[in-house]
C-alpha cells in the first residue's frame, strides 16, 4: 500500500492553510470514481424505487376495489414520495450517517467532507444533494458536469453552496495526511461541537505530559468522534490533525 507522500503525487490535491502554517492536504477524488460511485449509487437507487413504486401499487390497489378515484390518486402521492425519497433521500441519509459517504462512494473509496476537512454534517449533505436538480439539468448531468471541470477543487453546484470536496481515501476512513509545524493551539469556534472543541485543545495543550500510550488512547477516542478511524495515523498525524482543525475553525474556516 502507498504511504501518505506517494499517494498525494499521483493525485491533485486541495492544500488548506492555516493561520499557524499548518497545511492540511485533501486530495480530490477526480472524475472516474465520482462517476462511478454515482453509476453504483444509480443502480441501487433504481433498485429501492421499484421495490417502493411496487409497495405502492399493491397498497393503492386495495383502495380502488371500493373507490377507483381515490385509489389512483393515493397510488400517485405515494409514487411521488417514492421518487423524491430515493432521489434526495437517498444521498443525504447516507451521507448524513455515513460520514460523507454512499455505497457508491464506500465501493469507489471517495468521501465527502467540508473544504476545510471536517466531517459532513445533516445540514452539509441536504444542501449539496438540494441541488443536484440544477446540476442534473437540462440532463445527464450537463450543468454538474461544467461544474466539476471548471473549478478548482472539481466541485458541482451542489459542494460550492455546501462548501465541501469529494476526497479520495488513501487508508480505510482516513481522507487526507498532514504536515505541521509550528503547531499553536487555538481554542473556540462553533463548527466543532464546543464540548469536544474543549477536549481538543485541553490534549494538545497537555499532550507532553502524557505517557505515548495514554495520548495514543485518548487521540483515538476524540478523531472517532470526529467520524474517522484513526488506526492507520501515528501520534505525531494525529495531533497535527486535531490541530489543523482547531486552528482551521479559529480562523473562520478560512
Amino acid at each position: 500500500m502507498k504511504n501518505a507522500a506517494e499517494f498525494l503525487e499521483d493525485y491533485e490535491v486541495l492544500i488548506v492553510e492555516t493561520p499557524e502554517n499548518i497545511e492540511l492536504r485533501l486530495p480530490l477524488a477526480g472524475f472516474g470514481p465520482r462517476f462511478l460511485a454515482q453509476l453504483i449509487d444509480g443502480l441501487i437507487q433504481g433498485a429501492i424505487a421499484f421495490v417502493l413504486v411496487l409497495i405502492a401499487i399493491i397498497f393503492s390497489s386495495f383502495s380502488m376495489v371500493t373507490d377507483p378515484t381515490s385509489g389512483a390518486m393515493i397510488m400517485m402521492i405515494l409514487v411521488i414520495l417514492a421518487v423524491i425519497l430515493t432521489t434526495l433521500g437517498y444521498f443525504v441519509i447516507f451521507e448524513t450517517i455515513w460520514n460523507g459517504q454512499t455505497p457508491g462512494k464506500r465501493v469507489t473509496g471517495i468521501r465527502v467532507v467540508k473544504r476545510g476537512g471536517l466531517p459532513l454534517t445533516f445540514t452539509d449533505a441536504l444542501l449539496r444533494n438540494l441541488l443536484r436538480i440544477v446540476d442534473n439539468l437540462p440532463s445527464y448531468g450537463l450543468v454538474g458536469l461544467i461544474s466539476f471541470f471548471s473549478t478548482r477543487n472539481q466541485q458541482r453546484l451542489g459542494d460550492l453552496v455546501a462548501d465541501t470536496v469529494v476526497v479520495r481515501e488513501f487508508t480505510r476512513g482516513v481522507p487526507f495526511s498532514w504536515q505541521g509545524r509550528d503547531i499553536a493551539i487555538s481554542e473556540g469556534g462553533s463548527t466543532i461541537p464546543p464540548a469536544l472543541s474543549y477536549v481538543m485543545s485541553s490534549y494538545l495543550f497537555r499532550a507532553n505530559s502524557f505517557p505515548i500510550e495514554e495520548r495514543l488512547r485518548l487521540t483515538a477516542r476524540i478523531i472517532r468522534q470526529l467520524g474517522y478511524d484513526p488506526v492507520a495515523m501515528s501520534l505525531n498525524e494525529r495531533d497535527d490533525y486535531l490541530a489543523s482543525l482547531l486552528n482551521w475553525q479559529a480562523a473562520g474556516g478560512r
